[in-house]
């Protein structure tokens, strides 16, 4: 398993698996291992006894999106890659059986919210920031946009793009990023888990294929990569990369 991220099984009924993102020395930011990581989970909780998977932040904040000094290093197509296993990321949350929860706190910055975005219900402090600030420093939402869509209406999410604005928890709650806004969200990421776990599984599963996001998620992820990748080839981007991979 990769060190990038904790799993443990709760000790409560249900199988509730809580998945930590653990690099809190970079803000949680995503890796090649993170993702990896969490993909290979998803999938082996499909075949176990799993009622419901918990997604939570280590030290000061749930994720702060792509890891910028990584992708600093790595060559153009090394970056399509990765940004476009992220997109494969969060369509597996969506279409993942068991229903997935994330608890907030901190901030979910970039891909950070994209990630929270693309689970099934998504509890923060009051708070927390939540903001997509990509196009400050010349790139382009590389995916997951399509679950923030979905949340907050196409009007919204062109205006979240933009990233001229951070949202407080109590702000995303309003405008639907954020289903429930909770001093302890783990607490009640976890209790919420606990009382979908208690459901039948297989009607469970019927109602997260349903609500799947991920047949109009891949081109639309494939339509960000395009752009983000043309992105990465502007002058404000690669001053960006050269300034963080200098750090």
């Amino acid at each position: 398993m990769s060190q990038a991220i904790r799993v443990e099984t709760h000790s409560g009924p249900g199988g509730i698996i809580l998945l930590r993102l653990s690099r809190p020395e970079q803000r949680n930011a995503m890796s090649v291992s993170m993702v990896d990581g969490v993909l290979d989970l998803l999938g082996s909780a499909e075949g176990q006894a799993t009622g419901a998977i918990v997604v939570l932040g280590e030290g000061r904040g749930f994720c702060a999106g792509s890891d910028l000094t990584a992708l600093a290093g790595m060559s153009m197509l090394e970056r399509s890659a990765f940004e476009a296993d992220c997109g494969r990321l969060a369509r597996a949350l969506t279409a993942h059986p068991r229903p997935v929860i994330a608890a907030v706190h901190g901030f979910a910055i970039g891909g950070g919210l994209t990630f929270a975005a693309a689970c099934d219900i998504v509890v923060s402090t009051a708070d927390a920031k939540w903001s997509l600030p990509e196009v400050q420093i010349g790139l382009f939402p590389a995916w997951g946009l399509e679950a923030v869509t979905i949340r907050v209406g196409r009007t919204r999410a062109r205006r979240l793009s933009f990233g001229i604005e951070t949202l407080s928890g109590a702000e995303a709650a309003e405008a639907g990023l954020v289903d429930l806004v909770a001093e302890d969200p783990a607490r009640e990421a976890i209790a919420i888990a606990e009382r979908l776990a208690a459901l039948p599984v297989d009607q469970v599963a019927a109602v997260k294929d349903y609500f799947a996001v991920e047949r109009l998620g891949e081109e639309a992820d494939r339509h960000a990569n395009r752009l983000f990748s043309a992105a990465c080839d502007s002058e404000q981007a690669r001053a960006s990369f050269e300034r963080f991979g200098r750090t």
